[in-house]
């Protein structure tokens, strides 16, 4: 059994207004600042970069502007910025692909190779330039994983950087800097950290300790949802504790159909990931459950009854229908998807997702694919 966590965390209210101070602790003596489009309005995150410059004047600033997930070009193109500037050290702020982009950046300093030359699990690399991660969403624990998305337009594919040498060396994770963001993307994020705590529960590569990440991460996100208080800093703590807990339990096990799901439909028709996760988790969890008896979901569910393990996970999926109906889960309907091509759409996720499908508990192929899609279309 193995299992890593490699980021120190520093987690409260307010925590960001000391980012500069983390960074001089880390030794770094001019910073390169990566920050999200979507803060620019932002008076907390104003405060906070007002401090990181008061602290560091010649530091670097680059607001990133991209929609979407990062490709490997604009990854090229941003690291030639920073290359110029030669800071020693990153902060990345912001949601999950301004952070994934934060660490090829930091990766691509310290070693002059194309961004593509890298894409899948590259090894013999350079250590990457120490990187500090703010996340102003709490559900992708990019913050504190090693993994990082790219998308290669050739393909059409999201594929990614994913060495270990990737993890941040800190993240600062205050949830004052997300109070400003779009509610649905608070919902959205915070549905990813179901997704990542369900599929690694599930996952044939689950340990002890990564189930019990699993089921933390998973109890605190959707308590915190089902108590609708989002609108409190202090509230949003239970949101990142879910996130950090969810993305350490998927990189100590691996993921399942439903994070394979997303993935597809992300790239296909441009939804957020957290979205498209949502969209496919609990009708996964429900085939699994119904069609294949499998009752271990039980110990994901925050309510204790001494009834049977079966019970408990039927009880769980009517938690979750309630929790769907009133954030407003979408069904696939939106997204063009009917009886009349259900059966293409399983056809084509079963051929490219046959890795997540093989992380199910319990046997999942075309045909499993069908039940689900059938059940959202």
């Amino acid at each position: 059994m193995n299992f890593f966590l490699s980021t120190d965390l520093c987690i409260g209210v307010n925590e960001a207004l000391s980012v500069h101070e983390h960074l001089q602790a880390l030794g770094i003596k001019k910073p390169g600042i990566l920050y999200d489009v979507s803060l620019a309005g932002n008076l907390y995150f104003q405060d906070v970069l007002r401090n990181i410059s008061a602290g560091f004047a010649n530091s670097v600033i680059y607001c990133n502007e991209f929609r979407g997930e990062p490709t490997y070009s604009h990854l090229e193109n941003v690291a030639g910025f920073f290359r110029s500037e030669s800071p020693d050290g990153l902060v990345a702020i912001g949601g999950g692909s301004t952070i994934d982009l934060g660490k090829g950046v930091a990766l691509l300093m310290t070693n002059e190779v194309p961004a593509l030359s890298l894409k899948g699990f590259p090894k013999d690399v350079n250590d990457p330039l120490p990187l500090l991660t703010v996340p102003s969403l709490l559900g992708s624990g990019a913050e504190v994983s090693f993994n990082a998305v790219f998308i290669d337009e050739a393909e059409g594919r999201k594929l990614g950087i994913n060495s270990r040498k990737n993890f941040p060396k800190k993240a600062v994770i205050d949830p004052k800097l997300s109070m400003s963001a779009p509610m649905e993307s608070v919902i959205a994020s915070a549905m990813d950290s179901l997704v990542h705590c369900v599929d690694s529960f599930g996952s044939v590569k689950h340990t002890p300790i990564s189930r019990i990440f699993s089921i933390e991460g998973f109890q605190r996100t959707i308590i915190a949802l089902q108590q609708d208080q989002l609108d409190r800093a202090e509230s949003r703590l239970d949101l990142a504790l879910g996130s950090i807990c969810g993305i350490t339990a998927l990189m100590n096990s691996g993921d399942g159909p439903t994070n394979g799901f997303a993935y597809y439909l992300g790239v296909k028709h441009q939804v957020p990931h957290g979205l498209a996760g949502a969209i496919f988790l609990k009708e996964v969890m429900r085939y699994n459950i119904i069609n294949k008896g499998y009752d271990k979901y039980a110990l994901l569910n925050p309510v204790r009854r001494e009834v049977s393990a079966r019970e408990l996970s039927f009880e769980l999926l009517d938690q979750l229908d309630e929790l769907y109906r009133h954030l407003a889960i979408p069904t696939l309907v939106p997204y063009g998807y009917g009886k009349g091509n259900m059966a293409e759409l399983a056809e084509k996720a079963s051929k490219s997702l046959s890795g997540s499908f093989a992380g199910n508990p319990v046997e999942f192929n075309e045909d499993s694919a069908r039940v689900v899609i059938d059940a959202l279309t």
